[in-house]
């Protein structure tokens, strides 16, 4: 009987022992499930987020603003401002939208929220210099998809040398009987030298200024002598009738025809005929000024005697000018040693009877034959051209 009561106490206490431990893993499950609630609880965020229109509230563990924003429905968005308070986030959003940024080195396509011009720009890291012009402004608030431009503004200086072109001077010489002309000096033009300061956008120029202008050669006149005496006998009257040219004076002088010249406003294009101007002008010889038929006025700053031959584009060189341009009613060939090229001159009839006129035109021609005070007028056609001949006539240099 004592043996059997042994053993019940021994199975009794091995079921105790059983009994105790299953408890206590029991026990640490339940702790270890409780300290795992604990812990997620705690690590659990609540943000609450607005875009001025809306509000979403969204409890995420884990979870990130990007997550939440996109749980809650809002695409497009930035956020602008947060604030944070024990497990609660605050977001303010603002839809955002994509901004062209252009320069000269490249072309962006930015997507930003609301704000600057300036803000963006310097978020993106696109310096701007004090003379750039920036569209629209950098104090511009964007706030829809636009397109921002930034021009590089430079200033370099450019120093350029152009040509001074000489005048024509006329002496009146009383030993000279009338008609008879000699170029006493041939006219060579000067040299100046400019200095600009060039405004350039995005490396093209779009203005200059001159800064300082110094004369580096200085033009020589054109001196040109006319006979005012009148005939003692037949024998100088007849001599006088026959000047039709000029005799140069022994001195050596260079030749100076200008390639590139200037050649005025103005211009002849569009007239049918040279000979629809009308003939006969009134000369204000004191105020320097011509009144044409058609009641056109002209300043003009000398005038002189010259002999006039025709030429038209049927010729050899009748067809481009030794200025490079197109030859037209209006072209006039010179020797520009006499009159600069790039003048603007009137040709009228000489002798007094003012019969006919050839108006208006530019000296940006030259021939081999053209010397002295002899010039050359332009025809379209050679039957107007043999028409002409050879006639006296009168030079004006018209005013710039």
């Amino acid at each position: 009987m004592e043996k059997s009561h042994g053993k019940r106490e021994r199975r009794k206490t091995k079921i105790d022992r059983k009994m105790f431990v299953l408890l206590a893993v029991i026990t640490c499950l339940l702790l270890l499930g409780l300290f795992r609630i604990i812990i997620v609880r705690s690590a659990a965020c609540t943000y609450i987020m607005t875009d001025g229109e809306r509000y979403e509230t969204v409890r995420l563990y884990p979870g990130s603003v990007e997550e939440a924003c996109s749980k809650a429905g809002f695409r497009n968005v930035e956020v602008v401002n947060r604030k944070d308070d024990d497990g609660i986030v605050y977001l303010t959003l603002k839809e955002t939208f994509d901004v062209s940024i252009q320069t000269s080195e490249e072309t962006l396509t930015i997507r930003t929220a609301p704000c600057t011009v300036g803000e963006l720009l310097e978020a993106n890291g696109i310096q701007v210099g004090n003379d750039d012009i920036v569209t629209p402004d950098v104090d511009e608030w964007l706030s829809d998809s636009s397109q921002v431009t930034v021009t590089r503004v430079t200033y370099t200086t450019v120093t350029e040398t152009e040509e001074i072109p000489f005048s024509v001077e006329v002496e009146y010489d009383s030993q000279m009987l009338k008609g008879q002309q000699e170029v006493a000096r041939y006219g060579e033009n000067g040299e100046k030298s400019i200095e600009y300061r060039v405004e350039a956008h995005d490396g093209e120029e779009v203005a200059r200024e001159i800064v300082e202008e110094k004369e580096v050669k200085q033009p020589i006149n054109c001196i040109v002598k006319q006979g005012i005496r009148d005939a003692q006998n037949k024998q100088e009257e007849q001599a006088a009738a026959s000047e039709s040219a000029v005799t140069a004076s022994n001195h050596t002088l260079p030749s100076t025809q200008t390639e590139n010249s200037n050649t005025g406003t103005l211009s002849t294009a569009g007239r049918s005929q040279v000979w629809s101007v009308p003939a006969g002008i009134e000369d204000d010889t004191e105020k320097k000024i011509i009144t044409a038929g058609d009641g056109s006025s002209f300043e003009y700053t000398a005038v002189i005697d010259v002999t006039a031959t025709a030429y038209h584009r049927i010729e050899d060189g009748g067809e481009i000018t030794a200025s490079g341009t197109v030859t037209q009613y209006g072209t006039i060939a010179v020797d520009p040693r006499v009159i600069p090229l790039g003048s603007r001159l009137y040709v009228v009839s000489n002798g007094g009877d003012q019969s006919w006129s050839y108006g208006p035109g530019l000296a940006e021609d030259t021939g081999g034959l053209i010397k002295g005070t002899k010039i050359d007028l332009f025809f379209m056609t050679g039957d107007e051209a043999n028409d002409f001949g050879i006639r006296p006539a009168k030079v004006y240099i018209l005013k710039d």
